[in-house]
């Protein structure tokens, strides 16, 4: 018996097979570590005891020429119970020990016994591995407890599993204790502005938390002092201060000296070696700079951190570390022995860990090792699914199939029938079956909406001469009103032939489509339809293409709002051909007699003047 909080354990005295023959065992007490794997066995140590440890090895036969001579030896075996523990250094008996019982942070373990020793449970164990492999039976849920010593505490639920092919049933629940070890990454010289408050302090939140440790926090300070003057014209004033960055003031008195002019800042100095004013030799005066130092933090959290002291609106750069999240998997072998596979750690997108050969996998645990969040576990092992289950599975099937198929009939009905359901007249508004010839119908059925109709007339802008332009006013954008010379630009009189120019007037063809079922004469639609003309024109033998031109223009008169499809009924037809057209184009720039050729969709066609 093993007390879990303070790890007294206690083992009655019995038999045990051991080395070939049944050996008798007294009974002990003691305490093992709680917060480690423990190994519970007996150590057997043999020794050889002759006449001079036992004079009654020796004859007693008196009389006789052997009296008080030495007999044979003997081996005497001593088993005594013990325990070994993961990080403590194994006592100084001697012999072999044989570990019987295992303890996991104060919890025994109990499992049955190996079965690799059976040949049939061999056989079992290895068809129930191939076939089925590792899974749960009841129980063994984990769940987090706390964080205790810097280690994380988890607990394992009774239950029975087959892992490997073998039997494990914990009868308790199962602590368990894994180190608190996440993956650190450094972080060196973030940015950030400093902002403080009215108060003069900032609250800085740092890029990447949970925070482990903060290094440096190098800010931007100004300050104030006076500073004595060297003891002679034109000596450089050393700063106190290191890593100065720029001089804001110097002044004595009511008089300001001049940055550049007067002095200027040279290897963290005041130099005065410049021809300017300069204070009088071992005079005193005021100086205001800024530099950069380091400073502490204060009221570090796991987010950031509060700082003072810098100059509104400068650099802050911080050095720190920071504990990235992580999965990991906790899972249980053939022994019982549960152990916890850490994961890849990533900023943003940690990977999931595998359960090896050999083990099952209980649960996922993400750790954002954060202080007042626990770590989220996640129970993803695999259960045996028992045949009423199964069962009743197969049922929710078929019922669900059932509903399917009458969901279906019921839709059939309502896209045949609808108007036939409990003296209800309802009309999807699919087309204008459902309405009243008798009546003169005045609204238009529009993409499953009843909606009023629209009388439109298309306007062909392009057949008339002049374009069609808003109302404008002409601006001068570029003037240029001088000019200083002039000049022939063609001197030698020397011109090429004027490129041709062919100006095509694309006819569109627009038709109306009229749904004409029998009185909804309003459903009106729109559609535009124009092919590219291609016109090659032969200039000396040669072919020249001039002008491709397509063109396509839609005008929408219903707009569909539903996000839902339904198909009731679909028919495929021929389209119908395009109508005859004329096209009318102009062509200049071309020479007398000049043979012309033109060629539309690929066929040659002969242009009639007009």
């Amino acid at each position: 018996m093993v007390n879990p909080h303070t790890g007294e354990t206690s083992v009655e005295a019995g038999y045990i097979y051991l080395r070939g023959a049944v050996r008798e065992i007294g009974s002990v007490n003691f305490t093992i570590p709680v917060n480690a794997s423990v190994r519970i066995g007996v150590w057997y140590v043999e020794s050889t005891v002759t006449e001079l440890e036992d004079p009654g090895l020796r004859d007693p036969a008196v009389g006789t020429r052997n009296y008080q001579e030495p007999g044979a030896a003997r081996l005497k075996a001593n088993i005594t119970w013990d325990f070994q523990a993961d990080g403590i250094p194994p006592t100084s008996q001697e012999g072999e020990f044989y570990p019987i019982y295992g303890v996991e942070n104060g919890v025994l373990v109990q499992h049955a016994p190996p079965p690799q020793l059976d040949a049939v449970n061999a056989a079992l164990a290895r068809y129930d591995r191939e076939s089925n492999g590792s899974y749960v039976v009841s129980g063994l849920d984990v769940m987090y407890l706390q964080t205790d010593n810097n280690e994380q505490v988890f607990v394992i639920n009774e239950g029975k599993a087959h892992v490997d092919g073998f039997e494990i049933e914990l009868p308790h629940s199962l602590r368990v204790r894994f180190a608190f070890d996440p993956d650190i990454q450094a972080i060196e010289s973030e940015p950030h502005t400093f902002q403080p408050n009215t108060q003069g302090i900032m609250d800085l939140t740092l890029n990447e938390t949970p925070i482990k440790e903060i290094f440096d926090v190098d800010v931007t300070v100004q300050k104030t002092i006076a500073m004595t003057h060297g003891s002679y014209t034109g000596v450089m004033d050393p700063i106190p201060d290191t890593s100065v960055l720029e001089i804001i003031q110097v002044k004595q008195g009511t008089t300001v000296y001049v940055n550049g002019t007067d002095y200027r800042l040279r290897s963290g100095d005041v130099d005065w070696s410049l021809s300017g004013a300069e204070p009088a030799p071992g005079s005193t005066y005021e100086i205001t700079y800024r530099y950069r130092s380091r400073i502490t933090p204060q009221n570090i959290t796991e987010n950031g951190f509060k700082i003072s002291g810098a100059v509104n609106g400068t650099l802050v750069l911080v050095d720190y570390s920071w504990m990235m999240t992580r999965y990991d998997l906790i899972t249980m072998d053939a022994q019982g022995i549960v152990r916890r596979i850490k994961g890849f750690a990533h900023p943003w997108r940690p990977s999931l860990p595998k359960a090896p050969t050999g083990q099952l996998a209980l649960a996922y645990v993400y750790q954002n090792w954060r202080a007042q969040e626990k770590p989220r576990v996640v129970n993803n092992a695999i259960h045996a699914i028992p045949m009423s289950d199964i069962e009743a599975m197969r049922s929710s099937i078929n019922d669900l199939y059932d509903l399917i198929a009458q969901e279906r009939l019921r839709n059939d009905a309502n896209s045949r029938e609808p108007a036939a359901k409990k003296g209800i007249f309802v009309d999807p508004f699919f087309d204008d079956d459902m309405r009243d010839q008798g009546i003169t119908q005045t609204a238009a059925i529009v993409d499953h909406e009843l909606t009023l109709p629209i009388n439109g007339s298309v306007q062909d802008v392009g057949k008339g001469s002049n374009p069609w332009l808003l109302p404008y006013v002409l601006e001068p954008v570029l003037e240029q009103l001088l000019q200083t010379m002039d000049m022939k630009i063609n001197p030698y009189q020397a011109f090429a032939p004027i490129p041709a120019k062919a100006i095509i007037n694309l006819n569109v063809d627009r038709w109306t489509e009229l749904e004409t079922n029998w009185s909804s004469l309003i459903t009106q639609r729109f559609s535009v339809l124009s092919s590219p003309i291609t016109r090659q024109i032969v200039n000396g033998g040669g072919v020249l293409t001039r002008v491709t031109s397509s063109t396509t223009q839609n005008v929408l008169i219903g707009t569909q709002i539903s996000q839902t499809s339904e198909l009731l009924s679909s028919s495929i037809r021929e389209a119908t051909f395009m109508r005859q057209a004329t096209q009318n184009f102009d062509l200049e720039g071309f020479m007398p007699n000049e043979q012309l050729r033109i060629v539309f969709d690929g066929i040659t066609i002969e242009p009639i003047s007009v």
